[in-house]
C-alpha cells in the first residue's frame, strides 16, 4: 500500500475543503503545520524536507503526497480523489 500524506496549513480555506473530502478516507495522513514557516518546530520542518513539500508549502497548499509523487493544490487533489475511490 502506498503511503500517502496531506500536508496542510493552519487557517487555509483550501486546506480545509480538502480535509473535508478526506472524511472517510483513513488510508491518508493528515498533517498540519502552523501558516506562519517561522512557527515550524525542527521536527516539522525535517519532515516537510524529507517528503520534498517544504518549498512547495512556502508558496501553496495543500499538498497530497503519495509515495513521492506530489498533487499540489485543491483542484489537483480533488480530482486524484475521485479517480482513486
Amino acid at each position: 500500500m502506498a503511503d500517502k500524506i496531506l500536508f496542510s496549513l493552519e487557517k487555509c480555506v483550501k486546506c480545509i475543503q480538502t480535509k473535508q473530502l478526506l472524511t472517510d478516507r483513513d488510508d491518508i495522513k493528515i498533517i498540519t503545520y502552523p501558516h506562519d514557516i517561522n512557527d515550524w518546530d525542527d521536527d516539522q520542518l525535517t519532515e516537510a524536507k524529507e517528503h520534498n513539500v517544504f518549498e512547495d508549502l512556502q508558496k501553496t497548499a495543500p499538498i497530497l503526497w503519495i509515495d513521492g509523487e506530489k498533487k499540489v493544490g485543491y483542484l489537483r487533489i480533488r480530482k486524484w480523489l475521485q479517480d482513486n475511490k
